[in-house]
């Protein structure tokens, strides 16, 4: 009963912090993700005096294409309300359209500093940047990535300082026997190998119980979120990396607690 009781001290504190970085991962790969589609999908229209544009760059970010609109769609789509005389005037006078796609969706200051680079030059005579509806999406998607940060911040210090104090009460706990360990020659570290193996086995348990979560949770995300937003959801291949770096942390937090801890009651009995 006693070890059960270990057991889940040690592992429910890690188990919230991986769920919360879990949670964080997947938000960023849904923003990571709707910023590639945005990337794919947004243009900018500029108008041009000229049949040819040339641009490698605007504001900083770098021009991944530029595509024509073709300027007889435009006429043939109006032909039929004009004069002969009206579409060659239309024919000769009208500019160029062009859509501009960028290697990087851009964020709403880039997005004044671009319209005002574009239009800087002197053929061009008005730029279409449409930014409204992704620029509020993507602000939401910024934030609630922002939120669940700090929130990760705040459950890593308080997983931190719940484990710390476990460890704290372990060695209190085993001051003595760690003592008699010492006086017959046994290191401060084969004193401690209890806490280390109950340590060991609560992070076992949670990244089992973790990665477990992970995997209902993605074989089953289609009823939990609109369809709209499901498109956007990584798949479960893709998180290979990101159920390492679960690992990883499952293994640092409370390795950083135990292996100071030791090294500061090491110090404190040898003064």
């Amino acid at each position: 009963m006693r070890l059960l009781k270990s057991l889940v001290s040690f592992a429910f504190p890690v188990i919230i912090l991986l769920i919360t970085f879990c949670v964080y991962l997947l938000v960023t790969k849904v923003v990571n993700n709707y910023k590639q589609n945005i990337v794919n999908d947004y243009a900018i229209v500029i108008i041009s005096n000229t049949p040819t544009v040339s641009i490698d760059e605007v504001a900083g970010i770098g021009v991944k294409d530029i595509k024509v609109i073709n300027r007889d769609k435009i006429i043939n789509d109006i032909k039929d309300n004009l004069s002969k005389s009206s579409l060659e005037l239309l024919n000769n006078k009208l500019p160029y359209f062009y859509k501009i796609y960028l290697q990087q969706f851009p964020t709403t200051s880039k997005l004044v500093d671009i319209r005002k680079e574009l239009l800087s030059l002197s053929n061009i005579k008005k730029v279409e940047i449409f930014s409204n509806d992704h620029n509020k999406i993507y602000s939401l998607l910024i934030l609630i990535q922002d939120i669940v940060s700090i929130l990760f911040i705040v459950v890593l210090l308080s997983s931190f300082l719940i484990i710390l104090k476990q460890v704290k009460i372990w060695f209190f706990e085993h001051s003595q026997r760690i003592s008699i360990i010492q006086l017959h020659g046994g290191s401060l570290f084969y004193g401690s190998k209890p806490i280390l193996n109950i340590m060991i086995i609560s992070i076992i348990i949670s990244v089992v119980v973790v990665v477990g979560f992970v995997f209902f949770i993605m074989k089953n995300i289609s009823l939990m979120v609109q369809p709209e937003i499901l498109p956007l959801m990584p798949k479960t291949y893709d998180l290979y990396f990101e159920l390492f770096q679960i690992i990883v942390l499952a293994i640092i937090v409370p390795a950083i607690t135990f292996f100071g801890l030791l090294i500061k009651y090491k110090i404190k009995n040898n003064v």
